[in-house]
């Protein structure tokens, strides 16, 4: 089971934080917009990019907490 805490989460009594800022996330969607994908990549494409977004998403958020912290 996964417990999260302070922009991480533990799993197995592990820590993990995302590896990805926000800055790193939108650049790989932005790859993705430029792209010409076809045919059967579309489907996956369109789920990778779904995931992405929310983890930009959530990541943005942890990073903006962070910084309001800090400030």
């Amino acid at each position: 089971m996964a417990v999260n805490f302070n922009g991480g989460m533990r799993i197995g009594g592990v820590e993990y934080r995302h590896p990805l800022t926000s800055e790193e996330i939108k650049f790989i969607l932005e790859i993705f917009k430029k792209s010409n994908f076809t045919g059967e990549e579309m489907e996956n494409l369109v789920v990778v990019t779904m995931k992405l977004q929310e983890e930009y998403k959530k990541v943005l958020e942890k990073e903006k907490k962070i910084k309001w912290l800090l400030a």
